[in-house]
């Protein structure tokens, strides 16, 4: 049987090399494709914005700690309770509450939460969506008062 690259010439080269290069290229850019459709690479929105912004964060975090107040989180059945406390043990009653339910691998799956206030102290929402594993929870008042957490949840 005779082989076609002997003798080696110019254009069996040429093709080789194309050959070579045209399947790395096609490997990269699917590679970038799945990766880009995966995951986008920014978990927080406009968090350029937030960065100016973070010195307003650690003076609402130090204004949180001088008050001492308190979180402890729940989970009963599909809602989520929260309890703030301050630093004397008596409950914080009047927070306009939000969170968000983040999922650590998929950034779709993030829920948003408005928790309501179920009695003096205790804030809770029914969760909105669905899934099972562990989640991060963020919360953090609306209005004026420094309150703002983050804990970690496992949903069954």
């Amino acid at each position: 049987m005779r082989n076609p690259f002997n003798p080696l010439r110019g254009w069996h080269v040429l093709i080789l090399i194309l050959a070579f290069f045209g399947v790395t290229i096609g490997v990269n850019a699917t590679f970038i494709t799945l990766a880009l459709r995966t995951h986008p690479g920014e978990d927080v929105p406009r968090s350029y914005v937030q960065g100016l912004n973070y010195n307003d964060t650690l003076d609402r975090r130090r204004a949180q700690e001088a008050l001492g107040w308190t979180a402890r989180v729940n989970l009963v059945e599909r809602d989520v309770v929260l309890a703030i406390s301050a630093a004397d043990g008596s409950p914080v009653a009047g927070l306009d509450l939000v969170g968000t339910l983040i999922h650590p691998a998929d950034t779709s799956r993030d829920c948003p939460l408005a928790f309501a206030e179920s009695r003096p102290g205790v804030y809770r929402v029914t969760l909105p969506c669905d899934g099972q594993g562990d989640w991060r929870l963020e919360a953090h008042s609306r209005d004026d008062a420094p309150f703002e957490m983050v804990s970690e949840l496992w949903l069954p």
